[in-house]
């Protein structure tokens, strides 16, 4: 009998975390879909815009990650930009004019290709995984919700700023 209420508990913690994860990734994914929509009309609009190529996601390891497609007045061509950091090493969220997931130091990796002929490759690390939303204004509540998502996954974030 205890190994049966031992599954239960496991499965039923497995269950909550896994549907905290979904709940931060509609969040996510729901956001970044409304900046893309809404880019054009911010009053932040300089030329550089985004697409989706790879929502975000949560792999087996528990990577978040996601890839854009982005133009922008300040390079030639197209870049793909792809980030990806552990949920565990993922600390703080804030806004200064752009959405940010601050984690460990070298935690966040990039990888940005310049979809040119050359197609160069840069891949780097940091502690700042960039969510790429700065046009809608007065949103602390979503941050808010997004905050409270990850702690109940189990990912607490601590939210110092919030600057639009």
């Amino acid at each position: 009998m205890k190994p049966i209420v031992l599954f239960l508990l496991i499965f039923g913690m497995w269950n909550t975390n896994s549907a905290q994860e979904k709940k931060i990734l509609n969040i996510l994914n729901r956001e970044l879909k409304k900046e893309v929509k809404n880019q054009f009309k911010s009053r932040l609009f300089n030329g550089d815009t985004i697409s989706i190529v790879k929502e975000f996601s949560i792999d087996q390891e528990k990577k978040l990650s996601f890839e854009i497609r982005m133009t922008s007045s300040y390079f030639t061509g197209t870049q793909l930009i792809r980030q990806e950091v552990p949920l565990s090493k993922l600390k703080k969220i804030g806004k200064d004019i752009q959405i940010i997931l601050e984690a460990e130091d070298d935690s966040v990796i990039s990888t940005v290709t310049n979809a040119e002929a050359d197609e160069k490759i840069q891949t780097s690390k940091s502690n700042q995984f960039y969510l790429y939303m700065s046009s809608e204004q007065n949103n602390e509540k979503m941050g808010e919700e997004l905050q409270n998502a990850f702690k109940k996954a189990g990912y607490p974030l601590i939210k110092e700023y919030w600057a639009d």
